[in-house]
């Protein structure tokens, strides 16, 4: 999750080599039930709920130093440092349920994120008839003096959201501003400032 100026520009870097999908499949899903709205936990209970299978890799940790969208990225286990939308074959739907129907080819998984900021245009775009979809970037992260956005993974096994409020800003920064990340049932909730969602849906 981020709201700041544009001059505040996120960092992203570059593609990687693809994971190994073994390490992919060891990520355990994150769980909502049993909390009573939003469980907002730090960065290092994050970390022993997905690591209780396997260590994270290093690159891993880094990416999760980006906040949400590197939390997207390993999630999705293609390799990305950059914006998770970017990944090769991502599309995008308005509604979780389409997102979810997608058919994926050769044994492949689809796996699905959330994408809020602002819209494109002057609200959501038609779907194509035939596809369902909408553009990947028909929700913009910048608008006229701000820089907004969020992304969140949606784990279908447990129904939960989970998303990171923002990037590690590093000591001592993050004594004031910690990076925390939130379990939900219902999506974040959408702001003013980020008034636009897509659902997002990669074959891995």
């Amino acid at each position: 999750m981020r709201d700041t100026q544009l001059k505040n520009k996120h960092d992203v870097g570059q593609h990687i080599a693809s994971q190994n999908p073994a390490k992919i499949d060891s990520l355990p899903a994150l769980d909502a039930h049993g909390f009573n709205g939003i469980r907002e936990i730090g960065r290092a209970e994050l970390v022993k709920l997905m690591t209780k299978s396997r260590p994270l890799s290093p690159d891993e940790n880094a990416n999760l130093n980006r906040g949400c969208p590197g939390f997207t990225c390993v999630y999705q286990g293609l390799g990305l440092t950059s914006w998770p939308e970017l990944a090769r074959g991502t599309v995008a739907y308005l509604s979780l349920k389409d997102a979810l129907n997608r058919r994926c080819p050769n044994g492949q998984e689809d796996f699905v994120f959330l994408k809020q900021g602002w819209w494109l245009g002057d609200g959501p775009p038609p779907p194509n008839p035939t596809t369902g979809q909408v553009s990947v970037s028909a929700v913009t992260r910048m608008k006229p003096g701000l820089y907004t956005f969020n992304y969140a993974v949606y784990f279908p096994s447990t129904a939960t959201y989970a998303w990171i409020n923002h990037r590690d800003y590093g000591f001592p920064i993050n004594l004031i501003k910690p990076q925390k990340a939130s379990l939900s049932l219902s999506p974040p909730p959408l702001t003013a400032a980020r008034p636009a969602q897509i659902y997002c849906s990669t074959c891995r």
